[in-house]
């Protein structure tokens, strides 16, 4: 019998992250993970400008990650640094006609929100939920289209083609979401050696979203956690009641679940996404390594 892969590229400025999975039963199989390290500056998320200095070099790294996972697939859920782009919460009164028409009414509506001129934009978006009052709650992701274009002409050079676009603290919580009982209201917190993400949910609905690149020292994520608490607590009064979860990557993950403890002043649950139920075969990569997947599984999920 032969099986199709999925394959999730997970790209930091630091590591690529790729995922093979298969289909089993209603779910999905690991059938193999790698991590592959990146020499510094070779990739700088920008908003604006250029991420990747050596485009050449990328390529053959992509390659060199890619290859042994993909079999004759070249369909590629790719997971994007979040500092590449930026994810807005709107309101509109109506239902758009078409995607087309609610892309150029949302670039249109939130035109001085945007970092650069509409038209240098990709834009898309997602319908949340329609509230009582019968206006429509959304998520809208752009990126710059230079930028994209960027990652999209290495990534075809490489032999494979960009099937899914996602950012990767969306990408952990797709990987999360069918998995745990996250329950109505909730905040996802993400760190890596490079990021902080804080993401809350009301009613299992995208309510706040702030995004870090910084230094993920404990003392350097409880001093922004509490600034980006703040503004969180002055716009949902139901904030406090929610259930914090953190996804962690880096190594002193003990004294990071201390911070954010102490940021939240209440008890935080550490997830393991306990990738290894996955894996038909255990991978042959670091515990640290394995839980660094995580987004990469959340992407090529999204194409199964």
């Amino acid at each position: 019998m032969i099986y199709r892969n999925y394959l999730g590229l997970d790209m930091s400025s630091s590591e690529l992250r790729a995922v093979a999975l298969r289909r089993r039963g209603r779910g999905s199989a690991l059938s193999g993970g790698r991590v592959l390290s990146l020499n510094g500056g070779l990739l700088v998320p920008s908003l604006r400008q250029a991420n990747v200095a050596d485009p050449e070099r990328m390529v053959a790294e992509i390659r060199e990650v890619l290859a042994p996972l993909a079999g004759r697939e070249d369909r590629v859920a790719l997971s994007l640094p979040d500092q590449v782009g930026r994810v807005l919460l709107t309101e509109v009164e109506t239902a758009f006609k078409s995607k087309a028409e609610g892309v150029d009414i949302l670039k249109w509506k939130m035109k001085e929100a945007l970092p650069l001129d509409p038209k240098d934009i990709v834009l898309d978006y997602q319908i949340l939920e329609k509230t009582e009052s019968g206006r429509f709650h959304l998520a809208v992701a752009f990126v710059a289209r230079s930028v994209l274009n960027q990652y999209e002409d290495i990534l075809a050079e490489a032999g494979y083609n960009a099937a899914v676009v996602d950012f990767h603290s969306l990408n952990l919580y797709n990987y999360y979401r069918p998995r745990l009982d996250l329950g109505e209201d909730f905040v996802l917190v993400g760190v890596d050696d490079r990021s902080l993400s804080l993401q809350y949910f009301h009613g299992q609905v995208l309510a706040f979203r702030r995004v870090r690149e910084m230094e993920t020292t404990p003392s350097r994520l409880f001093q922004e956690l509490k600034r980006s608490l703040v503004g969180c607590q002055e716009t949902h009064r139901a904030f406090g009641r929610a259930a914090v979860f953190l996804h962690c990557e880096r190594k002193d993950s003990d004294a990071v679940l201390e911070a954010v403890g102490a940021a939240f002043e209440g008890d935080v649950r550490v997830l393991d996404p306990h990738l290894e139920r996955l894996a038909p075969v255990p991978l042959d990569l670091p515990a640290q390594q394995v839980r660094a997947l995580v987004a990469a599984v959340g992407a090529a999920e999204r194409m199964m």
